[in-house]
Parts: structure tokens; sequence; C-alpha cells
């Protein structure tokens, strides 16, 4: 499935960990802070799956130690959301992560005793405050009366909130342990879709635009930015960012960075035009092959009748496209229904 905008640029940015480090510093409380070894903070695997279901993806799990000077590690699952969950159960998410999280250490240490920490963490910019609960036993529905004396047995826990829609400008600005980019990729994440209006948000951001320019493949990072503001807001016109970039950034940079990111644009409109002609190839054979199923059904039913009972069916419906020609070239010849299935 093809990233969304915001998701691409969290993956991007927050995905170093020079950028996550000071967002997540900030995010989690000072005491935790001053314990958590953040030199060694390591970006790991996301993605766990369901059998038989399709892969979900934790958004970004890094890894880290505690300053007790042991190799004990700790997790920080940082998922990112843009709108509120549709099925309104964050806290279910997050701990079907952190299940798959254990189930992997378990497997990777199998002699271990004890689990590591992960910190469940949520990074949101939707246009209203976040309105979901942050304690997974608030999701447990159960009489009032009987919550208190259950209590010892549920599952409890909170997950760290950064809702940057009750985050002032000022805040995000102050922080001194978010790099320049992670500032700017920050409040972008909070205006981006406030129209034209982003315009003037922009204007009193630029100090921190030139520093992400000048930094070591500045333009290409602000490009990234500027690509998302692109794809984000319908609003805002291609040539007043750009005529702010000219006046704030230096023509040459301007048009870099333009260009760049016009150019992520494009590839990324060729990856989701190449991937919607994979999914109607994949349609296209899908559809072949239901063709031939119920095609060998009818053959088959026509000359064995009721011999071709369930057991019949489920053969034809996990069988290969290949074996389901073959099947059918043999339906006229066979003598026997058990002739039409053998090699």
């Amino acid at each position: 499935m093809t990233q969304s905008p915001h998701d691409a640029l969290f993956r991007s940015v927050l995905g170093q960990p020079e950028h996550a480090r000071g967002v997540l510093r900030t995010i989690v409380p000072a005491k935790v802070s001053e314990a958590i070894d953040w030199s060694k903070l390591t970006l790991r695997p996301g993605s766990f799956v369901d059998v038989g279901q399709s892969p979900r993806h934790a958004d970004l799990l890094y890894s880290s130690s505690w300053r007790t000077g042991s190799e004990v590690q700790l997790y920080l699952l940082f998922e990112h959301q843009s709108t509120p969950p549709s099925e309104g159960l964050m806290a279910h998410r997050l701990f079907r992560y952190m299940g798959r999280i254990w189930d992997q250490w378990r497997k990777d240490h199998p002699n271990a005793r004890k689990l590591p920490t992960i910190l469940p963490i949520v990074m949101y910019h939707g246009e209203a405050p976040w309105p979901e609960p942050r304690s997974f036993d608030a999701l447990l529905d159960m009489p009032e009366e009987a919550r208190s004396p259950i209590e010892p047995y549920l599952v409890r826990f909170e997950y760290l909130l950064h809702d940057l829609s009750v985050i002032s400008d000022e805040e995000l600005r102050a922080g001194a342990m978010r790099t320049a980019l992670a500032k700017l990729v920050s409040v972008c994440f909070k205006h981006a879709r406030d129209g034209a209006g982003l315009l003037s948000v922009l204007e009193r951001w630029m100090d921190v635009a030139r520093e992400v320019a000048r930094a070591p493949n500045g333009l290409e990072a602000l490009a990234q930015v500027i690509r998302y503001i692109l794809e984000v807001n319908e609003e805002l016109e291609e040539h007043a960012l750009q005529a702010l970039l000219d006046r704030e950034i230096g023509p040459e940079a301007k048009d870099t960075v333009m260009t760049v990111a016009q150019r992520y644009i494009e590839k990324g409109i060729e990856q989701g035009r190449q991937q919607g002609i994979e999914q109607g190839r994949q349609q296209g054979i899908a559809q072949e092959r239901q063709r031939l199923q119920g095609l060998l059904l009818r053959m088959l039913r026509k000359r064995f009748g009721d011999a071709v009972d369930a057991h019949v069916e489920e053969r034809i419906a996990k069988a290969s496209s290949e074996e389901l020609e073959a099947w059918s070239e043999q339906v006229l010849s066979a003598a026997t229904l058990d002739a039409v299935f053998a090699d």
C-alpha cells in the first residue's frame, strides 16, 4: 500500500535517530528520559504480521538501553496519527504491537526470564485534540461497581501522547533538544493543512528553514518538507511558496529545493501508477482463475453429477491456474472422476 504523505515524511525524518532522539526526549517524562542512554538509540524493524492477515506496521520501533551500565534494552514504539484511528481503539492496537515485539524478543532470547520495557508513544497532528482514552483498561467494558475489585487482574497501561494540536508553535520552536529539521517537520505536521494561511506560518519559520538548508544534505531534506506541503495543502499557491523560498533561502537554493520536491512527487505518482498496473494484473489473474474454477465445476457436474462433492469443490478452490487448465482438458476423456485429477 502506498504511504500517505504524512507517513512518508514521518518515516523519512523521524526514522533517523539524530532527528528522533530530540523529539522522543521531549515526549518521555523527564525522570525516565534521564535514565535512558540516548546515545544508543537504534532504529529496529517494525513490521508485525498476523497469520492469515495482511501486514500491520508499527510506524517506528527504536531500541536503547538504560544508563545503568548494563546491556538491558528497552523499546520505544513510536506511532504516528494524522487522524484518530477509525476503529477508535488505539490502546488495543499498541497492545497488539507490544505483544509481537515481546514474541520476537523471546525467539531471539530463548533463555531470558524477563522481558524488555516497551514505551508506547503516539504523535498526533489532527485538526482537533486527541479524542481517545489513553489507558488500555478504559477500553474494557464492565459494570462500574465491578471495576475496583477486578482492577488487580486487568491489563493496565497508558501510552504517551504527543498531541501537536494542543502544543503551541513557541513550544515547538523552543525545544532545544530537537534538530532544526525535526522542528520544521513538527510545525508542518501541525499547520500544513491550514490552507492559504500556511504561508504566514512558513514566513515566521524561515529562520529554521534556513538552518535546515545549511546542514549537510539540507536542501534535499528541505525538499522533502516542501514535497509534503505541496501534497497535503491544496489551497497554497505554488508560486507564492516559490517566491518565499526565493526571498528567504535564495534563488539557487529555491530552484534546487523545488526541483527535488517535484521529482519526489513525480516518483510517487509513478510508483502509484505502477502499483495500480500490478494490482490490475493480479486482479485479472484472480478473475481468470475464478472463471476456470466455475467452468471446471460445471463440466464435472454434467459428467459425474452428485459425485462432485464438497471435497472436490475444496480441491478446485485451492488449485493453481495450471492445474485447473490441465483438469479441464482431462474432463472430456476421463472415464471416472478420479481420472480427471490423475497426474
